[in-house]
Order: C-alpha cells, then sequence, then structure tokens
C-alpha cells in the first residue's frame, strides 16, 4: 500500500498543473517546501548510537550518527468553506465527502445561527455586530514530499506521517469546531495568559483555546494562523470531543514531539507557502507590523508547513545499546 501510495502522489508531483497562487497543486507545494529546505532543515550532528551484533564467534560493536533536524511533517490548509480546500488535488479527492457534510449537517446548524462561514462574518447570534470575529475551515494533511523516493536514511530521519492522509478535517469534526463553549471551560481558555500565540501574552494573535474556528482578530491573515495553530494542537495534542485520525507512532530508534507549544521552536516551526513563500520557518505571534503584507489574496485561502523536529540514529546490530549526546 505504502508503494502505491508514493507512486500515486510521485504521479502528481510529475505531472499535475500548475495553477494560481490560491490553487496549489501537488508540484508546487513540494516545489515551494524544497525552496526553503536549507533554512528550515537545521541539520544537527547530536550525538552517536551504539549497537550489538552477535553470532557464534562473539559479539560485536558498531556506532552510527546520531542526528536532529527538522521536517515538513504536516500540511495545512485554512479556507472559508470546507470546500475551497487550497490543495488543488485534495479538493477534488475530498470534494464528494466534503459536500454531502455540508448539505447534512450545516442547514440544521445554521437554523440555530451557529455555523460559520464567509472568513470575515461569523453569523453566530451573539458575533453579528462584531468585525473582527472570524470563521475558517482547516484541513491537516501528511505533507506529500514524504512519498518521494530519497534514498537519504543514513542522513535523515523518516517522517512518521503518511503522505497524502487527511489527518484533520474541520467539516467532519463540525459540532467541537463551531460550538465553542465545549472547550470555554478549559483551564487554558478561562485562565489569562495560557495558552496565547505571541511572543508576549499582552500582544497576542489569539488563544489557541477555546480550539473552534471562530477567531477575533483584526488581521484576517493572523486569524488564519491561529486556526492553523489549533487544528495541528487537536492532532497532536490532547484531543477533548475533537475528531481526528491517529498519528501514526515514529519509525524505530526515532522520536518526536508528542505536543505543540505555540512558544516552544523545539515542538515545531511554521513555513507559509501560500499565497506567500516564507523563505524561512518561524513560530506565530511575531510583532513585526509589517508580517501581513503580501499574505493574502482575494481567495482568503492559506497554506502552512509544519515542520517538526525528529532525532533519531541509524539501526547498525540487532541489540540497541544506548546513546552518547554531544
Amino acid at each position: 500500500m505504502h508503494a502505491l501510495r508514493s507512486a500515486f502522489l510521485v504521479v502528481l508531483i510529475l505531472f499535475a498543473p500548475f495553477g494560481e497562487a490560491e490553487s496549489l497543486s501537488t508540484a508546487q507545494i513540494v516545489q515551494r517546501t524544497l525552496h526553503s529546505i536549507s533554512s528550515c532543515l537545521d541539520w544537527r550532528w547530536v550525538g552517536n548510537c551504539f549497537w550489538s551484533q552477535c553470532d557464534l564467534l562473539g559479539c560485536e560493536v558498531s556506532s552510527s550518527m546520531k542526528v536532529r533536524h527538522y521536517l515538513p511533517d504536516l500540511l495545512v490548509t485554512v479556507q472559508r468553506v470546507p470546500t475551497d480546500t487550497p490543495w488543488t488535488e485534495m479538493r477534488h479527492a475530498l470534494s464528494s465527502t466534503q459536500s454531502a457534510t455540508t448539505s447534512s449537517v450545516f442547514r440544521p446548524l445554521s437554523r440555530q445561527q451557529f455555523v460559520g462561514s464567509g472568513a470575515d462574518v461569523a453569523v453566530s447570534s451573539g458575533h453579528e455586530r462584531n468585525g473582527d470575529v472570524r470563521f475558517f475551515e482547516a484541513s491537516v494533511f501528511g505533507h506529500p514530499l514524504e512519498a518521494l523516493p530519497l534514498e537519504v536514511e543514513r542522513l535523515l530521519c523518516r517522517s512518521s506521517i503518511q503522505a497524502g492522509k487527511p489527518y484533520y478535517q474541520s467539516s467532519l469534526d463540525d459540532f467541537a469546531w463551531r460550538f465553542a463553549p465545549l472547550e470555554s471551560i478549559h483551564p487554558a481558555a478561562l485562565i489569562p495568559g495560557r495558552r496565547e500565540i505571541g511572543r508576549t501574552e499582552e500582544a497576542t494573535w489569539g488563544a489557541v483555546y477555546p480550539r473552534s474556528g471562530f477567531v477575533t482578530q483584526q488581521s484576517p491573515v493572523k486569524a488564519a494562523a491561529v486556526i492553523a495553530q489549533r487544528a495541528c494542537d487537536i492532532l497532536i495534542g490532547p484531543r477533548g470531543q475533537h475528531v481526528a485520525l491517529e498519528l501514526e507512532n515514529p519509525k524505530p530508534y526515532t522520536s518526536v514531539p508528542t505536543h505543540l507549544d505555540e512558544r516552544d521552536a523545539a515542538t515545531g516551526l511554521w513555513q507559509m507557502i501560500s499565497p506567500f513563500v516564507d523563505p524561512t520557518c518561524d513560530l506565530f505571534g511575531t510583532q513585526n507590523p509589517n508580517w501581513d503584507f503580501g499574505r493574502i489574496d482575494e481567495s482568503r485561502a492559506f497554506i502552512w508547513n509544519l515542520w517538526r523536529p525528529y532525532e533519531c540514529c541509524e539501526p547498525r546490530g540487532s541489540i540497541y545499546l544506548g546513546a552518547v549526546h554531544f
């Protein structure tokens, strides 16, 4: 199955047509990701692992490098409605499922005026007069770069995710994504300064909790970034009442953070690839007043890569003896 999935995504990469910036093909996603790999990879040799291999003549001890670096593990799309996923091939693949979900779920919810739409206007009864309340949908996929047949096991760790797998779809998590009160009593939502996206508590883009599609934020781009952080926090962190697929366990002798901290680069970094291509990776929350410029178009759809740090060593024997870090 993995070989078939890899072959399918490689064909998409080679033959997919290039579209507009707000609708990226698999080829464009891979191209824009590789464009910044030198600045985002942050490859380091952090130590040595030791192995023992025994036979009838005795045992032999060998060593291998232990490396640490970032990988574009997950691809996050943020858009106004579920069927506007800006990843072209995934939009076509998921359109029938999302359309069915939209028709069956949105109608009863909209009669209660709790469903959001349009990115800038929330139709919740408590928000009609607040122009800074925005609503977005979010999707989290396994990054297509993982499907490329790269023979780099001795130099790079292998991602634990499956390329192209839809790990999270807010349209399938409709109840929790649209009803913020479900998590409004969480300690992170009640205590000021907890789980805020920003370098300081006073200068925040928004809070991770409650993890819903509604954000109070003047900037549509920053609001979308908050949504991306929330979607990945649902997937990587505590699930609560949200619906998402489980991430796969890391490969043998490989470790990756099991949580996502919006203020800790050691748990993950972000790179926008549409409509703007970031040359580097960083945390959300910068106070640069010009950060928004050039990062929005008419589609109000965004794509980010989440680069997560991996640490691994290549197996060199049947028994793992331990590791020494520099």
